[in-house]
């Protein structure tokens, strides 16, 4: 046998705890709606074969005083299509990362997490 076939073939078993996952979730989490990791809390269940995503994290937000001079301040980010995509995002990376099927994602938002932009001179 080649040393690639030896690798292919070890026997043994691979687990992910469910507090590893719930970190894995809040992490990948915490990345796709652009807050820290404090402010995020995440459960896991099992929801009839394909993992359920709780999510309870802070909203991030520039100032508002930005906000309202911005032009920006337009369809494209309304809340419900930032948390669209962002779960569209979780639901492939816990795929990717963990192997497991994420079959809902419910998120509520606790708070407002507003963006420091420090201006560089």
């Amino acid at each position: 046998m080649s040393a690639g076939t030896l690798e292919n073939t070890r026997a043994g078993h691979t687990a992910i705890s469910a507090g590893t996952l719930q970190r894995l979730v809040a992490a990948i989490a915490a990345d796709a709606f652009k807050v820290p990791m404090n402010q995020v809390r995440a459960g896991v269940r099992d929801g009839q074969g394909q993992l359920s995503v709780s999510l309870a994290l802070a909203l991030a937000t520039v100032p508002l005083s930005e906000l309202a001079g911005s032009a920006r301040a337009g369809v494209d980010q309304a809340v419900f299509s930032r948390a669209a995509t962002a779960r569209e995002t979780i639901v492939r990376r816990v795929q990717d990362l963990s192997g497991s099927s994420v079959g809902q994602v419910d998120i509520r938002f606790t708070g407002v997490h507003v963006e420091n932009r420090e201006r560089v001179q």
